[in-house]
């Protein structure tokens, strides 16, 4: 969510840069003299995978018509030029002005920042020249361009974010926000059905192997999704055991992002409320539960299995849960020791 002031911004500066370029061509106008009115701030301006039409749908010209055939949508931009289109297409760009130059040598692909660029000056008007870096900010290179190279939007392509695999993913597996990466690739290399939404639904799950940066496409996720469902009846402070819990498909309108999605990493864990068999678990439902209570004699077991270990039956100073420290007591010589609770009655040096 928090790219999305960002890029609509962006899309929209993307949008006027076109539009600008496409008026300079069609009226032989210095691209620094057309000015847009901006969009009501309640339009979004969408992504486009195919090439944005223009017109002057009306015969002023004092307004411009932006078409997208994927997906379908047009919307309108207001030239808010203090003379209309016809007279300012007949005056000349001013001799010397500022405009936006490569700040070092760039290649074609890059993905434009504000340390890409920097104001120059050119002595002849250029259509397409940009004079601020909020237009090229994002976009990305067609060409290679050196060091005080001027910048055209001919030379520029707009990007869409998409999200790219930084790891392995197995067929059915879930997908954590962790595996993914969101990158900004140029229109004319994204692949046919890429997912372009947001954030994922909660609970995906791929259809499909996929390897690490690989492009996540909408026919990659599955249409349902598998949460954890009870098994059994459960009243509130019962610990889960094997076999309490399964994974079942749910229609998709029907999951949230509290319900759990896997059953690895839910030992240790009771329910806070009764469950019914059958019944979708929350993550509100279930808390690390309490194995080891205050007053009782529980095992401390310090070394390795492997080499040399010892147990000791100590007494609970504490109440703990699966993998808090608690406070034990030898009865015997009354010395205090601490232990890290990995099961019931059961504890580790620490």
């Amino acid at each position: 969510m928090g790219m999305n002031l960002a890029g609509a911004a962006n899309q929209q500066e993307d949008l006027f840069a076109s539009a600008r370029t496409w008026v300079a061509a069609q009226t032989n106008t210095g691209a620094d003299l057309i000015k847009f009115a901006a969009l009501d701030p309640r339009i979004k301006v969408q992504d486009c995978l195919s090439k944005i039409e223009f017109d002057f749908p009306f015969t002023n010209k004092s307004t411009i018509r932006a078409k997208c055939n994927q997906p379908n949508w047009q919307l309108f931009i207001k030239v808010s030029n203090s003379q209309p289109i016809n007279t300012v297409e007949a005056k000349q760009a001013a001799p010397s002005k500022q405009v936006m130059v490569a700040k070092h040598a760039l290649v074609a692909g890059q993905i434009l920042t504000a340390n890409d660029v920097e104001a120059g000056t050119e002595t002849t008007s250029a259509t397409g020249s940009f004079l601020e870096k909020d237009g090229l900010v994002g976009r990305m290179l067609k060409r290679n361009l050196a060091k005080g190279q001027l910048l055209l939007a001919q030379d520029l392509e707009s990007t869409v974010q998409v999200l790219k695999l930084k790891q392995n993913l197995r067929a059915n597996e879930l997908i954590t926000t962790a595996a993914l990466e969101r990158v900004s690739v140029g229109k004319e290399a994204v692949p046919t059905g890429v997912w372009l939404g947001s954030e994922l639904p909660p609970g995906a799950r791929l259809t499909r192997d996929l390897p690490a940066g690989q492009i996540l496409l909408a026919s990659d996720l599955a249409e349902s999704r598998q949460v954890v469902i009870a098994n059994t009846n459960m009243v509130a402070g019962q610990v889960l055991k094997a076999g309490s819990l399964r994974l079942e498909r749910l229609e998709q309108e029907k999951i949230s992002r509290t319900h759990l999605f896997e059953l690895s990493g839910l030992d240790g864990f009771e329910v806070t409320r009764t469950i019914r068999a059958g019944e979708a678990l929350r993550t509100t439902d279930l808390r690390p539960a309490l194995l080891v209570k205050r007053g009782e004699m529980v095992v401390l077991s310090i070394g390795r299995p492997s080499e040399f270990e010892i147990t000791i039956k100590l007494e609970a100073m504490q109440d703990g849960r699966m993998g808090e420290q608690v406070k034990l007591k030898n009865a015997e010589t009354g010395r205090i020791l601490n232990g890290i609770v990995t099961g019931p009655g059961q504890l580790r040096g620490s």
